[in-house]
């Protein structure tokens, strides 16, 4: 995987928090989301070109490695006293495919994060939906990220409800957290998502997508706890409208 760093930009900034427990708006649609499209495999992860991003002023990278067990393939993640994720570009027009659905896991997690703040700020598990480039540049040189309206779908501690969205103490404005899965039941056991893009990003920004989400970025992460965390992404589909 061709190395891709992040860095710059997500130095501690001012506090600002958005935190509600609120559930997912329904928005008036019109016709039938039942195509399904393959956003990301674990099988065709090396085909598919994902990049590392480094995020942790040390520059050290989360262990990335495809694995396995009792058949479920699965992109596994842990912790080396980093901040750091797989960036995959995409062109998804969330008007056509609102849906996303994936699956994960949790082994061990960091029990003293905490998404309030910036200096434990680490997460076992997310998924980051980036609407616009974060790339000013061409893709693969990049050193310093263009911030864009990011949701972060995020299995963390068990301390926050389901349905949290929290600002990002470390880019406010920019990064919304939206609590999915909070602490670890069984470390085999696999939950199943779906989110509705559009309806999160409204609850998360206040209005609608201006632009098409054009990256997908995995982030598991322990630098500012330095606690073990291993996580597992299986695989990821879109549901679009049929046609």
């Amino acid at each position: 995987m061709t190395p891709y760093a992040f860095r710059g930009g997500l130095a501690a900034l001012s506090l600002a928090l958005l935190a509600a427990c609120t559930a997912q708006p329904e928005l008036t649609r019109e016709g039938s989301f039942d195509r399904q499209d393959l956003l990301y495999d674990p099988a065709l992860a090396i085909e598919q070109g994902w990049l590392a991003m480094s995020l942790s002023p040390n520059g050290r990278l989360t262990d990335f490695r495809l694995d396995s067990y009792q058949d479920h393939l699965s992109i596994r993640a842990e912790g080396q006293r980093s901040e750091s994720g797989l960036v995959l570009p995409v062109n998804i027009d969330v008007e056509a495919c609102p849906f996303l659905e994936w699956e994960w896991r949790i082994e061990k997690l960091q029990e003293s994060a905490s998404l309030y703040e910036a200096g434990l700020e680490d997460v076992a598990a997310s998924i980051w939906v980036m609407f616009g480039d974060p790339e000013p540049g061409p893709w693969g040189a990049i050193t310093a990220p263009k911030p864009v309206p990011t949701l972060r779908y995020v299995w963390t501690t068990d301390k926050i409800q389901d349905e949290t969205i929290i600002d990002s103490p470390a880019q406010p404005g920019v990064i919304r957290s939206i609590v999915v899965q909070g602490g670890v039941v069984s470390p085999l056991a696999w939950e199943s998502e779906q989110r509705d893009l559009a309806a999160d990003y409204q609850a998360a920004f206040g209005g609608r997508p201006t632009g098409n989400v054009l990256a997908i970025a995995l982030v598991t992460g322990n630098y500012h706890t330095q606690e073990a965390v291993v996580a597992h992404y299986g695989a990821a589909r879109l549901r679009c409208a049929g046609g």
